[in-house]
């Protein structure tokens, strides 16, 4: 049955059966419950060898609605440990279940740490002091071992570090140079966890947390964390730096204004379409977005873009809708190690490495986008992420970006991993009973929650 989806909508009413021939030790009276047009269609049987070759069927129901409900059951199966088991009786019938995840065994070079971070509490009254818990979690979304160099995290105004709340890939304090800069884009404070000793590293599929405490007595405002991994990727011994987004807002009061360590010009992604199709050649829009967060104009000196790995840029796609800095095409890198593209839109005056020409200006509170498309063949179960990165500067020499760092000069104002393409991961599940046995091979979209059904086979 190629191409039917079943959505987590629909997963009560499937579920509600399953518990019938689960719960309930009578002769079950299941005509089919196997996901089709007609999927609430019932008929009773009494017959055992059918009873026995409908139980496959509800066995192979309830690993679909594992799959859908069930966050974790995913990420538990990994390239090393691909499939897992179940041994259920369904209306008296033993069914033994084997669920394995299909995963991509195509090298993917450039895809490697995944970083994203979360806050609690998220929503605070201003000018009351509260202690928030964040957690970074790492998700290795490559092919190879990973190993981590060292962490930072770069708090927002008015945060301070507890002294021993660190846990998870490691209980050290970080260390600090905290200051006394509590102005909305300054430097107030970085935390350094120094983690390349300790031989920390990370599997292929595998996830690791750290989690810390900070306090705050915070004014009005919206307040973003970000974070950088260093690591060391087994494509090479140099290291690697990502960052994650501004991300983990807390609001306290009013929510403005919006507040973070040196941010002024917050960079955003956004993709479309946010699901590829596996082994159909795609093309995708991104949208970069630069905002103004500062009371002051700031001046748009540089555009870059790192592509996600085996994306390749679309030629004269740059300016299309929705961009309102419609730029010229961008100079384009590749980075033969990474396997990635670079794109870069910049105004050299007298080529690269000389002054720049302002690509935008930026008064208070305004946002100005640039889109442009890419095309890729995704492949099953990856995650693609883009990294886009804005060169700003708060006073202009003459007619050009003013060089040099700092206040008086340029600053890069990175947007993170973002925007990201997920793949989609596929399972094959072969439930067996002693009368009967399904095949199928499904493809689960978790943004849309939702499973398409590849192939499916009664024996």
């Amino acid at each position: 049955m190629p191409g039917r989806t079943f959505l987590r909508q629909e997963a009560g009413a499937v579920l509600l059966l399953v518990l019938a021939f689960i719960g309930l030790a009578v002769p079950l009276t299941i005509g089919a419950i196997r996901i089709a047009d007609e999927l609430n269609l019932l008929s009773r049987v009494y017959d055992r060898k059918l009873q026995s070759r409908y139980s496959a069927s509800a066995g192979a129901e309830l690993a679909f609605w594992t799959v859908l409900n069930d966050s974790s059951f995913g990420s538990n199966l990994t390239p090393l440990a691909p499939c897992t088991q179940l041994v259920l009786q369904i209306g008296g019938a033993p069914v033994t279940v084997t669920v394995c995840r299909v995963f991509n065994t195509v090298s993917v070079q450039g895809q490697g740490i995944v970083v994203t971070k979360s806050v609690n509490p998220t929503t605070v009254p201003a000018s009351q002091s509260t202690t928030f818990t964040y957690t970074m979690t790492l998700v290795n979304q490559g092919t190879g071992t990973v190993t981590l160099n060292r962490i930072y995290d770069y708090l927002p105004p008015y945060f301070t570090y507890v002294a021993g709340s660190t846990s998870g890939l490691t209980t050290l304090n970080p260390s600090s140079n905290q200051s006394n800069a509590w102005l909305c884009g300054s430097k107030p404070s970085s935390l350094n966890w120094d983690v390349h000793s300790a031989n920390l590293t990370i599997a292929p599929a595998q996830q690791r947390t750290l989690t810390f405490q900070a306090t705050a007595n915070l004014p009005n405002g919206m307040y973003y964390n970000q974070a950088l991994v260093r690591y060391v990727p087994w494509w090479s011994t140099d290291t690697v730096d990502v960052y994650s987004p501004y991300t983990a807002p807390v609001v306290a009061g009013t929510g403005s204004p919006y507040c973070g360590y040196e941010l002024n010009v917050l960079v955003t992604k956004s993709v479309e379409p946010a699901i590829g199709n596996p082994g159909v050649q795609q093309e995708f829009t991104y949208t970069i977005s630069t905002k103004n967060m500062s009371s002051t104009t700031r001046y748009v000196c540089k555009i870059d873009d790192k592509l996600p790995p085996t994306f390749v840029y679309v030629a004269g796609s740059s300016g299309g809708y929705p961009s309102n800095m419609d730029l010229a095409e961008p100079d384009l890198t590749w980075d033969a190690v990474s396997e990635r593209w670079t794109a870069e839109w910049a105004r050299w005056v007298n080529g690269q490495g000389s002054d720049l020409d302002p690509l935008a200006s930026l008064a208070p509170g305004e946002t100005k986008t640039q889109a442009f498309r890419a095309r890729v063949t995704p492949l099953p179960g990856v995650n693609y992420f883009n990294e886009a990165n804005a060169l700003w500067s708060n006073k202009l020499s003459g007619p050009h970006c003013k060089q040099g760092t700092g206040d008086s000069g340029t600053t890069n104002s990175g947007g993170g991993q973002t925007a990201e393409v997920q793949g989609t991961a596929l399972y094959d599940i072969e439930a067996v009973s002693a009368d009967g046995t399904v095949q199928a091979r499904i493809q689960y979209y978790s943004t849309s929650g939702q499973i398409e059904i590849i192939s499916w086979q009664e024996y």
